[in-house]
């Protein structure tokens, strides 16, 4: 999918860390988890997929890169497709990470690493076997990088979209009295799956509105062999991985009637999206679109809860939207923005949302699914 000037690019701005970080070694870990920053230095870097268990790469300022899967087949996988072209077998990821270490004549010196990846048990063999090495904290530096989209990785965020939005229209055309949620999220992830998801997260909810917990409503969590009846609503998080990149699109659908307060709720979601995208332009910070909605939604009398969102790349939580957060946008950002609107007495609420590309003079929306409250 990547060009070869695209594995260029990141070779070289990794290499560039190690020179300025006066590093021997950079060790980058992935795992299966789709939480924060678990898989996405590796992927990133790699451009190689993992399906089970943990891969570690290790990389060098002067020599090639060497990456370690746990399973044969997932080494011949990445021989074929990575960015790396020496991929081992290993059954014991943390000893061949430092026999190659030891290989190369590493015995002291830095190394760089994502000390949330490092596991106690990896650190304490580590330590033990290279005892001259010091173990420094780079993660942040990788993803500077990263959060510096090319071209070909906007291209990809497109394309996700477009499946999920075509997820959408397949649970809209799907959904009715009858149904289970799991049926619902079958429909969804095929779409996805069948035109190239290499992966997906699907949240869903149902039930009547108005439970009065403080929470959306309906929950909104896994799905579950409930099945839909009239009067119900449906919310969705529709998120698939394409080609490593997650998008997503939050929408809800109600079934055989409307409600005048949700569709109330929903609407300044909207439109509090609409203000916030006015602060979407490179120089502005994520604390600029978090402040431009809390000021709307506080000006309805409606409340605010967070998180509204995140920024997405090969990580689905790259970093929070948060009023904290004060990171620069730069063109090819993709941030998911959902804003959780609630009554004034915060006892119900819902969310609506999707992701949108920073793009060189302002934004680009990635998702073209109806933008209003479908009743089916």
């Amino acid at each position: 999918m990547f060009t070869s000037a695209e594995k260029q690019s990141r070779h070289t701005a990794i290499q560039h860390i190690l020179e300025v970080d006066d590093l021997v070694a950079l060790l980058l870990i992935g795992d299966t988890n789709f939480g924060d920053s678990f898989y996405g230095d590796l992927r990133y870097y790699t451009n190689n997929r993992i399906l089970l268990n943990r891969q570690a790469v290790v990389v060098f300022p002067d020599s090639e890169p060497v990456l370690f899967a746990w399973s044969n087949v997932q080494r011949d996988a990445a021989a074929r497709r990575s960015f790396v072209s020496d991929c081992r077998f290993s059954n014991n990821l943390v000893a061949d990470v430092a026999n190659v270490l030891k290989g190369r004549g590493i015995k002291k010196g830095r190394i760089g690493v994502n000390l949330e990846m490092l596991s106690t048990a990896w650190y304490l063999y580590l330590t033990r076997e290279l005892p001259h090495v010091e173990w420094v904290e780079t993660h942040d530096r990788v993803m500077k990088i990263r959060f510096r989209r090319s071209e070909e990785e906007a291209e990809i965020f497109r394309r996700g979209a477009a499946l999920g939005d075509g997820g959408f229209n397949a649970a809209v055309t799907f959904i009715k009295p009858g149904v289970t949620e799991y049926e619902i999220a079958a429909e969804i992830e095929h779409y996805a799956r069948s035109r190239g998801a290499e992966d997906h997260f699907t949240a869903l909810g149902s039930g009547p509105f108005g439970s009065g917990d403080g929470n959306i409503s309906p929950a909104i969590y896994s799905p579950s062999h409930r099945r839909i009846e009239v009067g119900d609503v449906v919310t969705m998080e529709i998120t698939p991985r394409y080609e490593g990149y997650w998008t997503q699109v939050a929408r809800t659908v109600t079934v055989g009637r409307s409600y005048d307060e949700l569709n109330k709720i929903l609407k300044i979601s909207r439109d509090a999206i609409e203000r916030g995208m006015e602060n979407c332009k490179p120089g502005k910070t994520v604390r600029d679109i978090v402040l431009a909605v809390e000021s709307y939604v506080n000006g309805t009398k409606y409340k605010l809860k967070y998180p509204m969102g995140h920024i997405c790349g090969v990580d689905l939580n790259e970093t929070r939207i948060f009023p904290e957060n004060r990171m620069v946008l730069e063109p090819g950002t993709a941030i998911i923005i959902h804003p959780a609107v609630f009554t004034p007495d915060g006892k119900d609420g819902s969310f609506w949302g999707g992701t949108y590309l920073v793009t060189q003079d302002g934004y680009e929306r990635l998702h073209r699914a109806v933008d209003e409250v479908l009743v089916l």
